[in-house]
């Protein structure tokens, strides 16, 4: 096997409990990282997440939003919702 020599910087108390962990396990610190690694990277990649715009509606006082317009809000977001499904993000 070929090693690839590399720098990392994390954090002290990360590298402390790795370090401990390691002892534990009677493997050298490099072996702990690399099966974290390896760990990660075998976990299916995690969907970006979508950002979503929420309608904005004017109620007839400011500050309130009548029942009406309540639902209608809700309709519009459930259709804007259902018109963006399968477009990509």
């Amino acid at each position: 096997m070929i090693f690839m020599r590399t720098t990392i910087e994390i954090p002290d108390d990360l590298f402390r409990k790795a370090k401990a962990q390691a002892s534990l396990d009677g493997v050298r610190l490099r072996d702990l990282i690399a099966r974290g690694l390896r760990l990660v990277l075998a976990e299916p990649a995690q969907p970006a997440s979508r950002r979503v715009n929420f309608p904005l509606h004017r109620s007839q006082r400011p500050g309130t939003l009548s029942t009406e317009g309540e639902h209608r809000a809700i309709e519009q977001g459930q259709r804007d919702e259902d018109d963006s499904c399968g477009e990509p993000v």
